[in-house]
């Protein structure tokens, strides 16, 4: 009788247990005892407000503890700067410009952060660019120089450096129109530049086989979902970069094409981007890719948003970051870090922080913890996001609320830890600690350490 009273009353604890865990799904229950993963460098960026060593900005990037800057964009970077005249001698250290393209290098560096560097061309103009923008006119000597620029940032090269730079990026949004005529960065058909592709990995990766080599920026998903944050919807713009996709991948596993990483970019809400990981998933694994890294090298939660600086915005790119890392992305870069409020940047604002760059300094604190902790609940109520993290220096969760209207009840349950600390964006954008509020206001995030 005995076992079977104990028997019942484990059962009803089970399920009293999973009902509090179904309807009260604003309580943040934490079990900083069980890591469920790795925290990942998903708040990276594209791009620096200024490219100097030892700049007054750069000290922001290191205390958000980024680890990457991705190159594209800054123009010295691009392979027709650095070689300049495709007739050269490849093996000549003359042939190449490398005088800019270090300085850049070298300030992301004094950040503490690795290039993501990208091989191919920033954004251009067809009319005026038209001969940088074709395919190379010998596949084999471009990877060559590829190679080369591997060895001077790498292995002291011409005059070079040994910075150890791991990722190498194959080309951006080659896609980038389905009028080749109108294309930003490749004019040439699909087909010529998967062989580039190809080419260009083969080659590498035997040269360097301990880096990682992959591409290819793509324009991303937006078709799966039938809009994006521009509000350009289905369109047969939008498709043509899922054929393009879908094309890539057949041809590449048919030439047995190395892919370290593959990249990706997404201009669009966190509920559509957690679809569009999910699809990239399962189309890499079908394609046999299962093992590559998936990194969204650009994004920005929404850059039609006019108060770059508000506590919503914030807490809008906040979201991002948590659900990247809740999906298991491998790394990803917010474009850009430039030093303005323009259409495609939001970190800073006349050289100050704005609330986007507290989200991603926030984040920075649970990547420096090391480890992802459990959230137990089944389900969180809509619209918020949270991730948890332990390690040797102490326990952390950050909460966003992405809702446009309601804020939402907070309670939090994480054992035999309490609250140390709570840490918001405030109405005048700064950084302040604050009391652990009952509910989390809507458009607001929340940074919140814990003791023992």
């Amino acid at each position: 009788m005995k076992r079977l009273l104990s028997f019942f009353a484990a059962i009803l604890t089970f399920f009293t247990s999973l009902s509090q865990l179904i309807f009260t799904p604003n309580v943040i229950r934490i079990d900083f005892d069980n890591i469920v993963d790795d925290i990942r460098p998903v708040h990276n960026i594209g791009r620096m407000p200024e490219y100097e060593v030892d700049s007054e900005i750069n000290k922001y990037f290191t205390e958000a503890n980024m680890t990457s800057c991705r190159t594209h964009d800054i123009t010295c970077t691009d392979i027709h700067n650095i070689f300049p005249d495709f007739s050269k001698d490849v093996n000549d250290e003359s042939s190449y410009s490398f005088a800019e393209c270090d300085k850049v290098i070298a300030s992301i560096v004094d950040t503490g952060m690795e290039p993501f560097f990208r091989f191919g061309i920033s954004y251009s103009y067809p009319e005026r660019d038209r001969e940088f923008l074709l395919p190379p006119a010998d596949y084999d000597k471009w990877a060559q120089i590829c190679e080369h620029i591997i060895l001077h940032y790498n292995e002291g090269w011409a005059d070079g450096f040994n910075y150890g730079i791991e990722y190498w990026e194959i080309w951006n949004e080659p896609e980038n129109s389905d009028d080749i005529a109108d294309n930003h960065f490749w004019i040439g058909s699909d087909e010529e530049f998967f062989r580039l592709y190809d080419v260009s990995a083969k080659y590498l990766k035997k040269k360097f086989p301990d880096l990682k080599i992959g591409g290819y920026g793509s324009c991303g998903f937006y078709a799966l979902t039938k809009t994006n944050a521009i509000n350009t919807g289905s369109t047969p713009r939008n498709q043509y970069f899922i054929t393009y996709y879908k094309n890539f991948l057949s041809y590449i596993k048919e030439h047995n094409s190395p892919m370290d990483f593959f990249t990706w970019h997404s201009y669009t809400t966190t509920e559509k981007n957690a679809r569009y990981i999910k699809y990239v998933k399962e189309t890499l694994s079908k394609a046999g890719y299962g093992d590559t890294e998936i990194i969204v090298d650009e994004w920005n939660y929404n850059p039609t948003e006019n108060n770059k600086i508000g506590r919503r915005y914030g807490a809008n790119q906040t979201s991002m970051l948590i659900m990247f890392q809740n999906e298991g992305l491998t790394m990803a870069h917010y474009y850009n870090g430039d030093d303005d409020a323009t259409l495609w940047s939001g970190l800073f604002v006349n050289s100050q922080p704005s609330a986007a760059y507290y989200g991603f300094r926030a984040f920075g604190q649970l990547y420096k913890l090391g480890h992802q902790a459990e959230i137990k609940n089944l389900r969180l109520a809509k619209d918020l996001y949270a991730a948890a993290a332990t390690g040797e220096d102490g326990q952390a969760l950050l909460i966003s609320n992405v809702s446009e209207k309601k804020d939402r009840p907070l309670k939090l349950d994480a054992g035999d830890y309490t609250v140390d600390k709570c840490m918001t964006v405030n109405e005048n954008c700064e950084w302040v600690e604050i009391p652990l509020p009952e509910v989390i206001e809507s458009g607001s995030m929340l940074y919140i350490t814990f003791k023992k």
